[in-house]
C-alpha cells in the first residue's frame, strides 16, 4: 500500500465510522439500544481500521483488528491501555447485541457506549491528522 493509498483507505474508513455513529445515534434515538450498540461498534471498528491503514496494515478479520491496534498503538503509548480494553469491549458488546438473547442493554447503557465511541472516533481522527 502506497502512502497515497494509505491516508485515501484511512479516510474512507473514518467517513464509514463516522456513517456508524450517526447510525448509532439514531437507533438510540428511536429507541432500539441493541441496535445502537451494534452500530457503535461498527465505528470503533472502522476507526481502528483507519488507524492500522494509517500506518500500511491491512487487517482481515475483526479479531486482528483488536490486536494490532493493541500491539501497534496500545504497547507504544499512542493509545492509553483503557482504550485498548474499550475496543475489546465493544466487539464483545456488540457479539451479545446482536446474537445472545438474554443480554440486557438499556438506552443509559448504549448511550454510555455511544459516548466512549465519539471519543474514540475523535481520538482516532486525532492521530491519523487531516
Amino acid at each position: 500500500m502506497t502512502g497515497e493509498n494509505q491516508h485515501r483507505n484511512a479516510r474512507d474508513e473514518i467517513a464509514r465510522a463516522e456513517t456508524c455513529l450517526s447510525e448509532a445515534r439514531a437507533l438510540l434515538s428511536a429507541g432500539f439500544p441493541y441496535g445502537a450498540v451494534s452500530r457503535a461498534y461498527y465505528c470503533v471498528f472502522h476507526a481502528a481500521r483507519a488507524l492500522l491503514f494509517s500506518i500500511g496494515l491491512e487487517p482481515k478479520t475483526h479479531k486482528a483488528v483488536v490486536s494490532l491496534v493493541g500491539e501497534h498503538f496500545v504497547r507504544t503509548g499512542t493509545l492509553q491501555t483503557t482504550t485498548g480494553r474499550f475496543i475489546s469491549r465493544m466487539q464483545r458488546d456488540r457479539e451479545d447485541a446482536d446474537y445472545e438473547p438474554a443480554a440486557v442493554f438499556t438506552p443509559e447503557e448504549a448511550a454510555a457506549l455511544i459516548d466512549g465511541t465519539e471519543r474514540f472516533l475523535s481520538e482516532a481522527k486525532h492521530i491519523i491528522g487531516p
